[in-house]
């Protein structure tokens, strides 16, 4: 079984764009060095396709891809050993929950949302906030160890959303 909630992030750490093509396109880095590789990301790739490649620095496989939860599409991240981390729309907009095998998250943003929001968002655990995400900047600051899958999904969630999402109701024609 896929250890992968035991990999965690504490303290900062950043995205760094590497190149264009090939594998990887980014990583996630800390003080100590590279916590994962990223492939190339787009919602047509992780919604329909063969999903967005992810390698933890122990080099494991990892990929970002979706299913269907009633009437959502929502992003996913799997292994060969099965599901690491789902996600799922909140009562508010662009408010998610991010659950994985030992944890249960929320994903929230921090002041405005819409064309003028601060770009900052906040993991909670329960009521409390356990580490910031800033998106304009693409860094993370932790102030406990947070599951690295939480993490990735965290950007995945801030980058794509949820199709659908804003939809109270699915309508028929």
């Amino acid at each position: 079984m896929d250890d992968a909630p035991t990999r965690t992030i504490e303290g900062s750490c950043r995205f760094r764009r590497l190149r264009r093509f090939g594998f990887p396109v980014e990583e996630l880095v800390d003080a100590d060095g590279r916590v994962a590789a990223l492939g190339r990301d787009g919602s047509l790739r992780m919604f329909f396709g063969s999903g967005r490649r992810v390698v933890p620095a122990d080099g494991a496989e990892w990929r970002i891809k979706s299913m269907t939860s009633g009437r959502h599409i929502v992003p996913i991240i799997t292994s060969p050993e099965g599901t690491i981390a789902i996600s799922g729309p909140l009562h508010a907009r662009r408010s998610y929950g991010i659950n994985g095998r030992d944890y249960g998250l929320t994903l929230i943003p921090m002041g405005r949302t819409g064309f003028r929001s601060s770009g900052e968002w906040v993991l909670r655990r329960h009521e409390d906030p356990i580490a910031v995400i800033d998106d304009r900047a693409r860094t993370v600051r932790a102030d406990e160890p947070v599951a690295l899958s939480a993490v990735v999904m965290a950007f995945t969630l801030i980058t794509h959303g949820i199709p659908g999402e804003g939809d109270p109701m699915p309508r028929r024609d």
